[in-house]
């Protein structure tokens, strides 16, 4: 089943976003709801839920000014900002950044022990572009499984439907296709001359390996065939309770680097009274209670990085 003419996969469809630069994804970033501001050298602080600002490209490492921050925290009231920096003495590496630029990427650059499992992938699926309303038609079991395997609330249907029944014309979703289910999916955002891609996969398929195939069809289509500089493939967990080690493996399998980084979290001003190794034991506390619970997992991870070490 594997594709014959991959640049064909990626052809425009109806709601395919296609290209864009940094401008025009925050603008449809803005369609979808986001709060976005501007940053310094070519970046935005991007929402993530009602508490945070995050920086994006993940890979602008520099330091943002306290001018900067101190406005991004007067326009969006947002108590916590978060963004990722080169580990230095005073800001040593508490997370890893993954990411592939190898514009000769091919199996045979790719570690012994993940070529096998890239075969099988490609030989067992169709790899396709998917438009929402098929997502969100056929999705509910990869987005489930994998919040399931990740130990993340939150994955129900109701909960995937909410998040996916929406029109995002930033992302792309290409997915692993066997007869008429969907093994597995990634979401795909192209900004510039560099990706983001992120995935979900049902239990029932992973043995023939749906992930794998996606992400060597869509790291080789835009690295090798239309020379980006980067595919990003996200931050290591915060949270004190993951599979990460799994996650590494997998992800230094498909031929991704992992970089040592300091990911960095600032309390607002008004705020910076209350975060102390008292308010991190709390919150840790009542995790025992809800030990699942996406915010609290995320709150124990941002205060237990601040009470650490954050950049004022």
């Amino acid at each position: 089943m594997a594709v014959t003419n991959p640049s064909a996969v990626y052809e425009n469809r109806t709601e395919d976003t296609g290209h864009m630069d940094l401008k025009e994804y925050g603008e449809r970033l803005e369609t979808s709801g986001f709060k976005v501001l501007a940053g310094s050298q070519n970046t935005l602080w991007v929402n993530h839920g009602r508490f945070a600002m995050h920086r994006q490209p993940l890979f602008a490492f520099h330091v943002p000014s306290e001018d900067e921050m101190r406005e991004i925290f007067d326009r969006s009231h947002a108590p916590l900002l978060s963004f990722v920096v080169e580990p230095y003495v005073d800001w040593p590496a508490n997370s890893s950044f993954y990411s592939c630029t190898d514009n000769e990427y091919s199996l045979d650059r790719i570690p012994k022990s993940g070529r096998s499992q890239i075969r099988r992938g490609l030989s067992e699926f169709d790899i396709r572009l998917l438009d929402r309303t098929e997502l969100v038609r056929l999705g509910a079991a990869a987005y489930c499984d994998t919040l399931a395997r990740t130990r993340q609330s939150g994955g129900t249907p109701q909960k995937f439907r909410a998040m996916f029944d929406q029109y995002r014309p930033d992302r792309r979703y290409l997915g692993a296709i066997k007869g008429d289910r969907l093994a597995a999916f990634l979401l795909v955002t192209e900004v510039d001359d560099w990706i983001s891609i992120g995935g979900f996969s049902a239990n029932e398929f992973l043995r023939l390996c749906p992930n794998n195939a996606l992400i060597y069809h869509v790291v080789r289509h835009y690295l090798v065939e239309r020379k980006f500089r980067l595919v990003s493939y996200g931050l290591s967990s915060i949270q004190a309770i993951s599979n990460e080690a799994g996650l590494e493996k997998f992800k230094k399998n498909m031929g991704f680097q992992s970089t040592p980084v300091h990911r960095a979290f600032v309390v607002s001003p008004l705020l910076r009274p209350f975060v102390n190794r008292l308010s991190w034991k709390l919150v840790r506390g009542v995790l025992k209670l809800w030990p699942r619970h996406p915010m609290l997992k995320m709150a124990e991870g941002a205060l237990r990085m601040a009470t650490q070490s954050y950049i004022r």
